[in-house]
Parts: structure tokens; C-alpha cells; sequence
């Protein structure tokens, strides 16, 4: 019970921490794009690589070869710095970062894999307060989440793996503002909250060669459904509909051994955010990696024994700023692996550095530095048997 407990309070937890950006009032900043925390130490790069114990399972077609339950789950901490210029002046502010990237667990039935990840697909949240000429404050507060749990199946075809996953997502977008002048009659306090969810399906495929593997993965488009309601100090209005589409999803990724002991990986995503709306424009995020995985035999030294990798990523983010201008988003990271007494289990940990913006450009930016820290491998529901009790010793028998 206790193990349980401890899986549902980092669902619950996850929940409630997701990624913070100043750019959270014109739509979601923060994407998570279904890796692992090895894959986010490595330019969040990954999608095929099949040459490790992988528990990122944005290519549903994933498949680890060995059969072994696996399980996999992350958490990222750190400061999110906020920077504005206005009329030539700057300012900045630090923001205690925590996410929770995903939980999940793949299970072997013969050739083929079961399996099932809860993750956040994109998120923002920023709050904003503001000194008023009157004396008084403006207060606002953006806090959105769009949360996905995906149903996963893979098959082990030799050299070619098939996947496909059914993925359920659910989320809300929040707004809230509130003015203070200095005199309570006239405060006044606003809210206009948004919930919706949807169904989605992803369908994958991985090519594998001794040293080579290729992958693609497609999510078809969602339409995602639900309800809208305004509320202001003097009445909450009725509920109307409200919907939010998200385009389709082309990915494809390769996963290369061009050296003894060394490793390289690229991810390219696109989606094409103009069939939803002309304001949008087409998202692109491209990664490149580089991994060390040493052979422990030919290394004297513990550190060089230890994996580790480095890469870095870009992106073109959907939306625009308050002015109509482009934001992209440029990040650098590295991670090492420290493996434990059993083959699966091993601990991996790294860093994050993601800038969002540019000052001269957007006059916003948020700048992130996370460090990462991942668990794969460990049996968190099934534990060994009890064979601590007494038990009676058959007594020599006198002839």
C-alpha cells in the first residue's frame, strides 16, 4: 500500500507543477515532447534509440528487446529567470521551478509490449502584479495545463518494430485579474476559465540496424471539447462552449553508433499550426546529440565509466507576442548516467539550459536552469516474498 500511496502522490503532485514561462499569457510555452530525462540531457533527442534501456515512449513503436518490466519517471528543479524592457528600462525577476515530466511502465508479453505514460503535453503559468499611478495594484494570472495519458502497444517484428498509442488529453486554461484602486467600492475582480478535453492517436515505426536505427511517429489532430464560464464580482454568467485544436504531429528521428563507445542522435518535430488558425505559424523543434557510453572493462577510473552525453535543441514556438512578433526558443543540456547493481536499474541526472524570447525582439524573455534527475528500472509495485516466518524443523527420529 505503501508503494501505491507513493505512485499516486507523484501523479497528484504532477498534477499540480508544471512549467512556468512569461510568455504564458499569449498561449502554452512549455512542450514536453515525450522523452526521457537521458533523452533531455541530450538536446531532448532520442526517439529511436533502441541501443539503451529507453523508457521515453514518444514513438509508441519503442520497444526494449530484453524482457523486462520497466519503469521510468523524472522530476526538474531549478529557477526560471523573467526579463522585460519598457521605455529602455529592465527588469527581471526569479521563479522557483519544479515539473514533473512523466511517469510511466512497459511490460513484455512475448514479442510484443504493453504499456502506459501520464505526462504534460504543454503548459504555461506566469502571474503579473503591477503598481498603479492611483496607489493602488493590477494583479494577472495565466495558469494553463494540458496533461496526456497514453495506452501504449508495441510489436517486435526482428529488425522492425510497430507501435501505436491511444492517447486521452485533458487540460484547462485559466485567466485571472484583479484591480485594486485604493478605494474597496471600486475593486473590481474578474476570472475566465476554460476546460477541455479530447481524445488523439499516435502511430510509430522503427527501422534497426547493427549500428543504425531510423523512426517515425505521426499523432493524428485533435479537437478538443468543453466549456467555458466568465465570472466578476457582481455574477458568474453562464457556461458556453469552447474548443481547442491542436494540428497533427510529423516526427522522425535516427539514432546512429559512428564510433566505438560514442553515440549520436537527431529528433526533428513539425506541426503545422496554420490549419488551425492563420495567426499561427508552423512549429519546428529540431535536436542533435552526442552520448559517451564507455565499455566499464577498458576504463581503470569510476568516471570514466559513467555514460554521459550532451546536445542541444531549437524551436520555433506557434504563437506570437502581445506586438505580433516571433518567438523562438534555443536550449543547451548534458546528463551522465550512474547504473546500479541491477542491469535495468540506473539513476540519471543532468542539466538544463533553456532561453525563451529575446529582449530586443519580444522586450519579454524567461530564461530556465533545471537540473534534471530520472529513475529507471525500479519495481515499485511487486516486492519479494516474506520468508521470515517460523517454520518447524522435522526432529531426527530414534530407531
Amino acid at each position: 500500500m505503501k508503494k501505491i500511496a507513493v505512485i499516486i502522490g507523484a501523479l497528484y503532485l504532477g498534477l499540480l507543477w508544471g512549467g512556468n514561462s512569461i510568455f504564458s499569457y499569449q498561449g502554452f510555452p512549455v512542450r514536453y515532447y515525450g522523452k526521457d530525462i537521458y533523452s533531455l540531457g541530450m538536446g531532448d533527442t532520442g526517439a529511436s534509440d533502441i541501443f539503451r534501456y529507453n523508457t521515453g515512449y514518444a514513438n509508441p513503436a519503442m520497444h526494449n528487446r530484453d524482457n523486462k518490466t520497466l519503469f521510468g519517471t523524472g522530476l526538474m528543479m531549478g529557477y526560471t529567470i523573467y526579463d522585460s524592457e519598457l521605455n529602455g528600462e529592465k527588469q527581471n525577476f526569479w521563479d522557483d521551478a519544479l515539473d514533473f515530466p512523466y511517469f510511466n511502465i512497459s511490460v513484455p508479453v512475448g514479442k510484443h509490449r504493453l504499456g502506459a505514460q501520464f505526462s504534460p503535453h504543454s503548459s504555461g503559468l506566469v502571474s503579473n502584479q503591477t503598481l498603479l499611478s492611483s496607489g493602488g495594484t493590477e494583479e494577472q494570472t495565466a495558469d494553463k495545463y494540458l496533461y496526456k495519458a497514453d495506452l501504449i502497444y508495441s510489436a517486435n517484428m526482428g529488425t522492425l518494430n510497430l507501435g501505436v498509442s491511444g492517447n486521452l488529453l485533458f487540460g484547462h486554461d485559466k485567466r485571472y485579474f484583479y484591480q485594486s484602486s485604493g478605494f474597496g467600492g471600486f475593486n473590481t475582480r474578474e476570472s475566465l476559465i476554460k476546460d477541455f478535453k479530447g481524445q488523439g492517436v499516435t502511430v510509430g515505426i522503427l527501422k534497426s540496424f547493427e549500428k543504425l536505427s531510423l523512426g517515425a511517429h505521426y499523432s493524428l489532430p485533435v479537437n478538443l471539447q468543453g466549456e467555458s464560464v466568465r465570472s466578476s464580482i457582481h455574477e458568474t454568467e453562464a457556461s458556453v462552449d469552447y474548443e481547442y485544436k491542436l494540428p497533427a504531429q510529423y516526427n522522425l528521428s535516427f539514432t546512429a553508433l559512428p564510433y566505438e563507445q560514442f553515440k549520436l542522435a537527431a529528433d526533428l518535430s513539425f506541426e503545422p499550426w496554420s490549419d488551425i488558425d492563420s495567426y499561427y505559424r508552423n512549429s519546428l523543434k529540431a535536436g542533435l546529440g552526442i552520448a559517451y557510453e564507455p565499455d566499464p572493462e577498458l576504463h581503470k577510473t569510476a568516471f570514466m565509466r559513467l555514460p554521459m552525453r550532451i546536445g542541444a535543441s531549437y524551436r520555433q514556438l506557434e504563437f506570437k507576442d502581445k506586438d505580433g512578433n516571433e518567438i523562438d526558443e534555443l536550449g543547451l543540456s548534458c546528463g551522465l548516467t550512474f547504473p546500479l547493481k541491477r542491469e535495468v536499474n540506473r539513476i540519471d541526472m543532468g542539466f538544463q539550459y533553456l532561453k525563451r524570447g529575446d529582449l530586443g525582439s519580444n522586450k519579454l524573455s524567461d530564461t530556465s536552469f533545471m537540473f534534471l534527475l530520472g529513475f529507471t528500472g525500479f519495481d515499485l509495485i511487486s516486492r519479494s516474498a516474506d520468508r521470515t516466518a517460523p517454520r518447524s524443523i522435522p526432529q531426527k527420529e530414534e530407531m
